[in-house]
């Protein structure tokens, strides 16, 4: 009888277990639907806690008490960052959970208060934080309905990007494609550029007008030639004189005086 005994207890224990920590299902029930109405599209590492709200509803004609299950899974965020917590009424709501890897699983560990029946709903509410430590990545949500004999009613799944913290730096930070540039001066830039209105009209005579910049021979050669002509015109003025001098004091040659 004692050995009986403990066997029964070890069978109700195991059922216990089973009841409280629901695995997967094979199929959902008919006539009833579960949907995650409320989730941020986007979790901030280091934000506020967010809400996320699941709602089941029933076409059955009978009503049955609901336990929920919340399984998460965490990609390319360690599952340590992900805080969560089940909230009833604003109070928290007890939980078990089961970590595998980076999945967790999040069990009432009693039946919801509310009771689903035709026409009406139950409502799980969650609040889920990342930690300010994070790393960029998503975070998968499937949320469970099972009733009080741990038979799958419905399940809806939905994720969420996590924004981390290495993330958030580098969208803060402008890349070097984005600072503005200063235009480079090119030698076309050189030669079109206008002149200094500081410049004074000394300051531009004064730049020499020469490609080569030597100074012009133009000038000079020009004073030196009109001098040169000046010259030849004298020297041919005081020869055409000096011949006219000489015609006035000769004698005539082809006449003679009379006694």
């Amino acid at each position: 009888m004692r050995h009986r005994a403990a066997l029964l207890s070890t069978l109700l224990a195991v059922a216990a277990s089973t009841l409280a920590l629901p695995g997967r299902a094979d199929a959902v029930v008919p006539g009833f639907d579960v949907a995650i109405t409320e989730l941020p599209a986007t979790f901030t590492a280091g934000g506020n806690a967010r809400t996320v709200t699941m709602v089941a509803e029933s076409e059955q004609n009978r009503c049955v008490k609901v336990r929920w299950s919340l399984i998460l899974e965490a990609d390319g965020v360690d599952l340590d960052d992900v805080r969560f917590a089940r909230v009833e009424d604003d109070d928290d709501f007890p939980v078990r959970v089961q970590v595998d890897g980076d999945t967790a699983r999040i069990t009432d560990r009693q039946l919801d208060p509310g009771q689903l029946c035709r026409g009406q709903t139950v409502t799980a509410r969650y609040q889920i934080e990342i930690d300010d430590e994070a790393d960029s990545g998503r975070v998968a949500f499937r949320t469970q309905a099972f009733n009080a004999g741990g038979t799958l009613l419905a399940e809806s799944t939905s994720s969420s990007e996590v924004v981390g913290q290495e993330r958030e730096s580098a969208e803060a930070t402008p890349s070097p494609s984005e600072s503005t540039a200063e235009p480079e001066e090119t030698a076309d830039d050189e030669q079109t550029a206008e002149p200094d209105p500081t410049e004074t009209e000394d300051d531009i005579a004064a730049v020499p007008t020469s490609g080569s910049g030597t100074p012009s021979l133009l000038g000079p050669g020009l004073i030196v030639g009109g001098i040169l002509v000046f010259l030849g015109v004298g020297l041919l003025l005081r020869l055409r004189m000096r011949s006219r001098d000489t015609k006035q004091t000769q004698l005539p040659t082809g006449f003679y005086p009379t006694r």
